[in-house]
């Protein structure tokens, strides 16, 4: 599997892919990351709308409120 990956992390693709991913609820292999990758999607409890929310965090489009008034904003639903 590392050598399919080349070697490397599926996720970030920098580092070097050295820990056995895995579905806690199947118990089957997903891929091989690297410690840091591995980590965050533990921490994100294995969470795909998590991580979808990461995502759009990251893009800038998670938090983008309506303003109302001066000073009173509505939060996208």
């Amino acid at each position: 599997m590392i050598a399919a990956q080349g070697g490397i992390c599926l996720i970030c693709k920098k580092r070097p892919a050295v820990h056995v991913d895995h579905c806690h609820t199947t118990g089957r292999v997903r891929g091989v990351l690297c410690f840091n990758c591995n980590t965050a999607i533990g921490k994100l409890g294995d969470d795909p709308d998590a991580a979808r929310r990461v995502v759009s965090y990251l893009e800038g489009n998670l938090w983008n409120p309506t303003f109302e008034a001066q000073g009173v904003c509505r939060q996208p639903s």
